[in-house]
């Protein structure tokens, strides 16, 4: 079941509900106070519409006919974070706890009307603007700067977090974004940043709180956490100044994989250097650790053939060894993401 109104105040909200008749009358009473409502009877469905045209809040039942809510509410909060209350039919101090443990903002008992849940509505909501607010300091009040910006964070292949000074994701990257949905070694609990199940959650909590200087002056932290493929990840925390207070108000937590390849874009290489193609790949293939000979064998080209291109790329370069070569590529390019560089 699937109910709709026109967007009269701007505020969209989701009601997930497996019973018609309170998704009916919370939609009728919600509605005639100014709000867009769009209701669910079944998580799998509120899910995909929470993805796909995230609201401004969720109001979320306990038990729904195939996922509690309280799931429910992790797996939205996984995908964006939004302010989400829980409804129940009891105040069972079990799902208490574990609707406090995957950060919803409210826990209400039915039977309940629209007008007893719009004071815990707008209450969310306020809360909630305030961490936007946060998030216009640091990106610019300006919407497109706000977009240039995270374009920009959208070229690194090092994961980035933002983070206030609650832990809030402010802004995660796409490197970024990719490992925390992994919950191998970093986790968003409630749209706050966590080390996952089983990590030194101590020392990684010790590294944030010093970029964010809770116990001191801010400084930059580190701390190397391990995936269970056995990557070890290095992550480098450090503050970032509220441009108004000169406050650190939220820090950088960058994600750094060493085992992941180095890209050498195409694009930027012909630019820079006008490396031709068969030039571009044989550079790639150094930087990310083959050998000449294992080039020729991969790439069924002759040591003679390799040598020349060499010589062209050094000549090109302005290097004269294969070490310097890669040791100038490598910091060129090295936070480069490839997926990003136009082709």
């Amino acid at each position: 079941m699937n109910t709709k109104n026109s967007d009269r105040n701007g505020c969209r909200l989701l009601l997930v509900d497996d019973d018609p008749v309170v998704i009916n009358t919370l939609h009728a009473g919600l509605t005639n106070a100014g709000y867009h409502v769009d209701g669910y009877t079944d998580g799998a469905s509120a899910l995909a519409q929470f993805e796909t045209d995230t609201p401004d809040l969720a109001v979320v039942d306990v038990m729904l006919p195939d996922v509690m809510g309280t799931e429910l509410a992790a797996r939205m909060m996984e995908s964006c974070y939004r302010p989400i209350i829980i409804l129940s039919g009891h105040s069972d101090l079990e799902i208490v706890n574990q609707a406090i443990g995957c950060g919803v903002v409210g826990y209400l008992v039915k039977p309940i009307s629209a007008e007893q849940l719009i004071p815990s509505i707008e209450t969310a909501l306020v809360r909630f603007g305030d961490i936007n607010q946060r998030v216009a300091r640091h990106f610019g009040e300006s919407g497109s700067d706000n977009d240039h910006i995270k374009a920009v964070l959208e070229r690194f292949s090092l994961g980035l977090v933002i983070v206030d000074v609650d832990r809030n994701i402010i802004h995660q990257n796409h490197v970024a974004r990719s490992l925390i949905a992994e919950k191998s070694v970093l986790a968003n609990r409630g749209g706050c940043l966590r080390a996952a199940a089983n990590q030194r959650s101590d020392e990684f909590n010790r590294a944030v709180d010093q970029a964010l200087g809770r116990d001191g002056e801010p400084g930059v932290g580190a701390v190397t956490l391990e995936d269970p493929r056995g990557r070890s990840i290095q992550m480098w925390t450090a503050p970032l100044t509220d441009s108004e207070t000169g406050d650190s108000a939220s820090a950088v937590v960058m994600i750094i994989d060493p085992s992941q390849p180095t890209p050498a874009p195409e694009p930027l290489l012909k630019s820079l250097y006008g490396l031709t193609t068969k030039e571009c790949a044989l550079v790639s293939a150094l930087l990310n650790g083959q050998t000449v000979d294992e080039y020729c064998e991969t790439r069924h080209v002759s040591v003679n053939t390799v040598r020349t291109h060499l010589k062209s790329i050094y000549r090109k370069t302005n290097t004269n060894r294969q070490v310097d070569l890669v040791r100038l590529l490598s910091r060129l390019f090295a936070n480069v993401s490839p997926a990003i560089v136009p082709r």
